[in-house]
């Protein structure tokens, strides 16, 4: 597979300056020149050294806590294939973790002198100029050209797809792949013991990078040694023979300390599942993405982007060829098939496999189309793999050759080396032009100040935080982990074991959280479900505004109940421990030991028949005197209480179960007799004794209610199914707003949540003009919440702006908006209405007039 020196018409050695000498010299010039390019193509992360990190996914985060991580094991001297830094209080096996192992070696000896984050970058530069260097010395030995070497070094270097794995920093490792075929090469031809080595080491430098990339790059370290040996004797030999198996078991013996726990792991639990995690569709290639230039280049950002939003898994990893690369590849096949058919055989695997199971064009599925990735998608190896669109890693190398190959045949045009020397830096430029990603993506690797307060906290004990999952925020609370050091409730391993959620699942206040990110409004029992964590060492709750929504915020603010112990611009804590006179006050206290944090209820203005909500947040200062009883009445302007409406204290969690300290949240409903006279009225909450019935304490005045009569405008008894009955409605028409408020009354307790519609309808025709459709009191309270007997009035407003002038129809209904069926009306004889529908009156719209 080499071209004789003697066929290169431009000498090696005027690359080079002419003070240069040396192999070690012209070696060093070559790791200046891609060192210098890389700073160029990722800027600006030499320019932020120390203050950013080249990155631009959540993932960047799981691998600076691994960074760390290794770096603790080290220094403390325990296995680092374990962790109870995650997933507290029992820890997580970390031995299927995508640990950058290689990358974690080159950065340790650095942050110790530069610190942690400028080692991070340095190292990731460097990887880069590595990558280039080491394309440049394959293409050098294969074909003799330092120029065509220089091109291949720069689209092995800057390929999009490893570019834009930035936050897989092992990923990213490509350098051992070409001095791995380079070594072997040479021991396959000149059969000596030290270049098996050495391409053993190559070989053993992948896999520790990450053992995907071994998994990738074995195909084509397997196919160049199966290539070299149908075509050639020579590598068929006792010796050659001996010195590959040399090769293999060098590079396993190297990679053995770390390899061993991961082999014997996976051994011992029979084959897991987990880690075997298929991606095979939603991490295939886009057949468009191979030609579609990068959504990220300067140029055409903007318009590649509007493309780029069809993909699923390219969005971000970017295969893009380069239209100056892919000619180049393609005049060098056709000019130099001998030497170009190895490599284009090995670029076309991989992209047929990169393609995956189905083929993806633009986004769109074609199942039809048989495709290579089926034969051997049930492997282990390739399983492991997860996405095949990882397979692109590798595709640089194999079209990085046949593009040499190509300035190659070019440059046999130019006898004259000056002229080479500029065919080859304006083919340089361009594909540089064309990959280019500038400015790159970086972060910056702040932490909440508060968790500098944190670390100096003595004990060990855990922190929650929230939101939980899915895959995102917790890799940023492992890298905060960094600062605090505390265990976390959670985290992220790239494959965690079946029982690294058995804490979480046992745990209902946890197992809600782990799966909706809702407090469970169904436990009621704040404190006790706080001390459950406090048993096993969780001192705080942390919600992150900037990672939950508003809504979010305020449920769990809401669900606590008590105050936080701390609170800024990005976080709010809570301890498990809250402490009455610390965390909340009991005002009123309505016993001796039994008092309310706060209250609220509404509506303040009901009608007869109603019914008023009462949600109350209950304290205790000290362990209470029996099981009560929360009694809910009215007071008028006289003074007179009417009838209590009593029901437990708490449904779930009984006062004789309370101990000091306690915080419980209850909810009542009281409705509001039929027969009780309209006006003012105040809210009384008394305590009784359930087992004699007798009033314990004081009473506490809530607030005020208003109740008006049901007096309906027009008065109806029309039945809707056996749920709801339409006691009657009031209609006002202003210039542009009909408006409508319909008083029901619930026969029963429901599980449906039905809605109400209303239509304006043109008699002449059946057309709907105007039309309302919505959940009762405009989306704040469905019928699953009504109880039995309640009347509950709900004012709907039509807009009547736009509507012709004429004669139209109001009609009302309801129905089932899970379904679609609507609910039969009958009328007050009990007879059946058409398609549901009540004809409520018919309303006269007049034309408006434009005003100046």
């Amino acid at each position: 597979m080499d071209k004789p020196r003697d066929q290169i018409p431009v000498e090696a050695s005027r690359v080079f300056p002419g003070n240069v000498t040396g192999r070690g010299a012209a070696l060093l010039f070559v790791l200046l020149v891609y060192g210098v390019l890389t700073i160029l193509m990722t800027w600006p992360v030499a320019g932020q050294l120390g203050t950013h990190v080249p990155g631009g996914t959540v993932d960047l985060w799981v691998h600076r806590w691994t960074f760390w991580w290794a770096k603790r094991s080290v220094v403390q001297g325990h296995s680092p294939f374990y962790t109870r830094l995650l997933y507290h209080p029992h820890g997580v096996s970390l031995t299927y973790h995508n640990i950058a192992w290689l990358n974690i070696g080159l950065w340790l000896p650095l942050q110790a002198i530069l610190g942690g984050d400028f080692a991070y970058s340095l190292v990731f530069l460097l990887v880069l100029t590595l990558n280039g260097t080491s394309m440049y010395l394959l293409v050098d030995e294969l074909l003799d050209s330092r120029l065509a070497a220089f091109v291949g070094g720069l689209i092995y270097g800057f390929w999009p797809y490893t570019l834009s794995h930035y936050g897989h920093p092992n990923m990213m490792v490509g350098f051992g792949v070409p001095m791995a075929l380079l070594y072997l090469k040479r021991t396959i031809e000149q059969k000596r013991l030290g270049d098996a080595l050495l391409a053993a080491i190559f070989l053993a430098l992948i896999g520790i990078a990450r053992w995907q990339l071994l998994i990738i790059a074995s195909g084509i370290i397997g196919l160049y040694v199966l290539w070299r040996c149908l075509g050639e004797k020579a590598c068929r030999t006792r010796r050659s023979l001996g010195l590959l198996i040399v090769v293999g078991l060098a590079a396993a013996a190297v990679m053995a300390p770390l390899a061993a726990p991961v082999a014997a792991t996976y051994l011992n639990e029979g084959n897991p599942e987990e880690i075997l995690i298929d991606d095979e569709v939603s991490g295939q290639t886009d057949l468009l993405a191979y030609v579609l230039p990068t959504r990220y280049h300067p140029l055409w950002n903007d318009a590649a982007a509007r493309v780029y939003e069809n993909f699923v898994h390219n969005k971000v990893y970017v295969p893009f060829l380069g239209y100056t690369v892919l000619a180049l590849a393609l005049y060098g096949a056709v000019r130099d098939w001998k030497q170009a058919r190895f490599w284009v055989l090995v670029a076309l695997v991989t992209i047929l496999l990169a393609l995956g199971p189905q083929l993806r064009i633009n986004g769109r599925l074609y199942p039809q189309i048989p495709m290579p990735y089926r034969l051997i998608d049930e492997l282990f190896f390739v399983r492991a793999l997860r996405k095949p669109d990882r397979l692109n890693v590798i595709l640089g190398l194999p079209m990085g050759m046949l593009a040499s190959l190509g300035v190659l045949a070019l440059m046999r045009r130019f006898r004259r080396s000056p002229k080479s020397v500029l065919m080859v830096t304006v083919i340089g430029a361009l594909i540089l032009w064309e990959y280019n990603l500038v400015p790159y993506h970086t972060e910056r690797p702040d932490t909440p100040g508060w968790y500098e307060q944190l670390v100096e906290e003595s004990g060990r004990f855990a922190v929650l935080d929230l939101p939980m999952r899915p895959e995102t925020y917790d890799k940023e609370y492992m890298f905060y982990q960094t600062t605090h050091r505390k265990p976390l409730v959670e985290g992220h391993v790239s494959r965690p074991p079946r029982d690294a959620f058995a804490f979480m699942d046992s745990s209902p206040f946890l197992s809600r959280l782990r799966r909706d990110n809702v407090m469970d409004p169904a436990l009621t029992n704040v404190s006790h479900q706080l001390r459950l964590l406090e048993d096993v060492d969780i001192r705080y709750v942390i919600l992150h505004k900037d990672f939950a929504t508003r809504e979010q915020l305020a449920a769990w603010r809401d669900w606590l109940t008590f105050e936080p112990v701390h609170e800024d611009e990005d976080l709010v804590v809570y301890s498990t421990d809250p402490t009455l006179g610390r965390d909340f006050r009991l005002a009123p206290e309505l016993t001796e030991d039994v008092g309310l944090i706060r209250t609220s209820y509404g509506p303040t203005k009901t009608i007869q028949g109603g019914v008023v909500h009462v949600d109350a947040r209950w304290g205790s200062s000290g362990v209470p005197g029996g099981d009560y009883d929360a009694c809910l009445s009215l007071k008028d302007a006289r003074g007179t209480v009417g009838q209590s409406h009593c029901s437990r204290l708490s449904s779930s969690w009984p006062t004789s179960e309370w101990s000091a300290q306690e915080i419980v949240r209850s909810q009542y409903a009281v409705q509001i007799p039929h027969m009780v006279e309209p006006g003012e009225y105040a809210l009384i909450l008394t305590l009784a004794d359930r087992a004699s019935d007798a009033t314990v304490g004081e009473p506490a005045s809530l607030g005020r209610i208003s109740v008006e009569p049901l007096d309906p405008m027009y008065p109806l008894q029309v039945h809707f199914g056996e749920e709801l009955v339409l006691r009657g409605y009031d209609l006002m028409q202003a210039r542009e707003i009909l408006q409508l408020t319909g008083y029901w009354q619930a026969q029963q307790e429901m599980e449906r949540s039905y809605k109400v519609f209303v239509h304006l309808v043109n008699p002449s025709t059946g057309e709907i003009v105007e039309q309302y459709d919505a959940v009762p009191r405009g989306w704040t309270y469905p019928t699953s919440r009504w109880q039995a007997g309640e009347v509950v009035d709900d004012p709907i407003a039509l807009s009547i702006g736009d509507v012709p002038p004429g004669q139209y129809d109001v009609r009302i209904g309801c129905y089932d908006p899970a379904s679609g069926e609507r609910l039969p009306a009958y009328d007050e004889n009990g007879e059946l209405l058409p398609d549901g529908v009540l004809p409520l009156a018919t309303v006269s719209i007049e034309g408006t007039e434009d005003v100046d």
